[in-house]
């Protein structure tokens, strides 16, 4: 767009507002919302100005996606920016280049036939427009608001295809809604009277709001799932009333049991007859994160609230701060609160102990030696495409019998590392010799025959001293025993006592969740969207407009400034 097309300011005065900005940040202590705001409107007396959160309204993502057109504008006003290197990601088709994050940015900006002028001025945009006929520059402009509402409208699509995450802020991720659509209680690995008394619980909690009125207590409950490390992993497999089925979500973990909770939401959303949504919450480390997550629980309930390992998230630092926000003066009507934990007993007994915080406690246990059978079969059935891998059904018994106390996590890496140490070690004789394939037509021989087995004890034993082990003769000498037995439903018995820690596994980064540490990068993977950022430096917000939607129903977040007042659309 030429300077000569763009008529919003008839002539250019040259406005300098940078030496305002620079000032501010070369001593002086304000809000920099309301100190660039009284700067503008100084200097653009004619315009009415608009401010945003830049994470509510992604204008310059919108324009980048070719929605709108955005004119950096360099001529008439100085820019901070900072640049640098951003490597390259083949899987996900990024390339590698320079980034560069604008922190102070005007820009001459057209959508449709309206045009602005914007002021990015991290975290804020700020939206300058000509006032409509018979309104002030201090009236809202219908313009600036219908082009708030197509950026949100664009950010957040319409579908309902998403849960809600916190980490540090509010995000909407279509990958953790994808998992749950998965998870099903049929898949998880429990007992049956308990999976029936979780959904039973939740559902009764969600369907009695007028029981709990009419008996005047507060409308809400809370459940912790506890057990040892290595609980919540899960895998694919499917075992319907026992038996294998199609490729679905399988465990007997915390986590997988949460998402089942989750799913379960729906077919609960039918029977109250009105829309549940869930709310993640990852991480919380300060007091501010821990009123946000609540504020956004109150303005969605009835809804559920989930604490994935609540040990790291209520600490000793917000721990108050959390009782308050649970039980204090706040009405917390129609929030389900489900926490995990590894750690039962290192949580504070405020968290623990009191009913009127958390009232149920379930524990996951480890896999009894049935569950550690059905996900040998699991294995075997995903290696039947592996003819190298010669993998009889009397394995699988084998391999539970000397795998008690081991966690699906630990299950998972001894099928790992055992194969991968058949890949690494394997000669052409050993090919020729184990044949292929998971026929049972041989229904006897030594089990030391197969390759597989072999190595499955050396990394059983491996894995026993990874788990710390205090006992570890006893198992060695329970998987010796067992090389002394040719009968393949023989179960160890030997009695282990087992100091558990976690594996030290990569945390992997959901790029959906987590954008990169700039403002507004002109890398494509800045349109990564993301919904508001709540503000932390306890200002509060004076003045401004954000995308709210419809009813504040999924995708519609409301969202709140730092002193808790909502803001939405007037």
């Amino acid at each position: 767009m030429a300077d000569t097309d763009f008529t919003l300011v008839s002539e250019s005065n040259h406005h300098k507002i940078f030496p305002s900005y620079n000032e501010l940040y070369s001593g002086h202590s304000a809000s920099l919302q309301t100190y660039m705001l009284n700067v503008l409107r100084q200097h653009y007396p004619e315009l009415s100005v608009t401010c945003t959160l830049a994470r509510n309204s992604a204008l310059l993502a919108f324009a980048a996606a070719g929605q709108a057109t955005a004119t950096l504008d360099i001529t008439d006003e100085s820019i901070n920016r900072i640049r640098g290197y951003l490597a390259g990601n083949a899987r996900y088709g990024y390339t590698e280049g320079v980034y560069e994050s604008r922190i102070f940015a005007k820009y001459k900006y057209q959508w449709g036939s309206e045009l602005f002028i914007l002021y990015v001025i991290s975290p804020y945009n700020f939206i300058l427009k000509e006032p409509e006929e018979g309104k002030t520059t201090l009236s809202n402009s219908k313009a600036v608001e219908a082009l708030i509402m197509a950026c949100g409208r664009w950010t957040y699509p319409v579908d309902n295809d998403f849960i809600y995450v916190y980490d540090g802020y509010w995000s909407a991720s279509k990958k953790l809604w994808e998992q749950v659509q998965k998870a099903s209680w049929r898949d998880v690995i429990l007992d049956e009277e308990m999976k029936k008394t979780l959904v039973e619980f939740m559902t009764k909690f969600f369907d009695s709001e007028d029981v709990y009125k009419s008996l005047g207590v507060p409308w809400k409950r809370g459940v912790i799932f506890h057990g040892p490390v290595g609980m919540s992993s899960y895998t694919v497999l499917g075992c319907g009333n026992g038996k294998l089925t199609d490729t679905v979500m399988i465990g007997n973990g915390k986590t997988i049991s949460i998402k089942a909770l989750m799913h379960s939401l729906s077919t609960i959303s039918g029977i109250v007859g009105r829309e549940i949504p869930a709310l993640y919450v990852k991480s919380a480390p300060g007091t501010g994160d821990i009123r946000a997550i609540f504020l956004q629980a109150r303005a969605m309930a009835p809804c559920m609230l989930i604490f994935e390992d609540i040990d790291t998230i209520v600490t000793r630092y917000t721990r108050s701060y959390f009782f308050n926000e649970v039980d204090g003066l706040e009405n917390n009507d129609g929030i389900f609160m489900v926490a995990s934990t590894n750690h039962l007993d290192q949580l504070d007994p405020g968290l623990s102990s009191r009913p009127s915080r958390f009232d149920r406690k379930y524990l996951f246990p480890l896999p009894n030696e049935h569950e550690r059978t059905l996900y040998c079969e699991y294995w075997r059935n995903k290696l039947k495409s592996k003819p190298a891998i010669k993998f009889p059904r009397k394995l699988c018994p084998a391999i539970a019998g000397i795998t008690d106390d081991f966690s699906f996590a630990y299950l998972q890496e001894l099928f790992v590392s055992t194969l991968l140490a058949i890949a690494g070690h394997r000669s052409e004789d050993d090919g020729r010799r184990n044949g292929g394939g998971n026929d049972d037509d041989d229904d006897g021989g030594d089990l030391d025959h197969y390759e597989l087995w072999r190595e499955v004890k050396k990394q059983v034993k491996a894995l026993r001293n990874d788990m710390g082990n205090s006992n570890a003769s006893a198992a060695a000498a329970a998987i010796d025993y067992r090389e002394a037995h040719d009968s393949h439903d023989f179960h160890a018995t030997a009695e282990q006592t087992l100091v558990y820690r976690p594996m030290q596994t990569a945390s992997a980064t959901n790029s959906e969740n987590t954008p990169l540490s700039c403002h507004n990068m002109t890398y494509p993977a800045a349109q990564q969207l993301q919904p508001v950022q709540f503000d932390r430096d306890g200002k509060s917000v004076t003045e401004g407009l954000g995308f709210a939607g419809a009813n504040g129903g999924p995708r519609d977040m409301p969202f709140f400034t730092s002193d808790g007042i909502l803001a939405t659309r007037p």
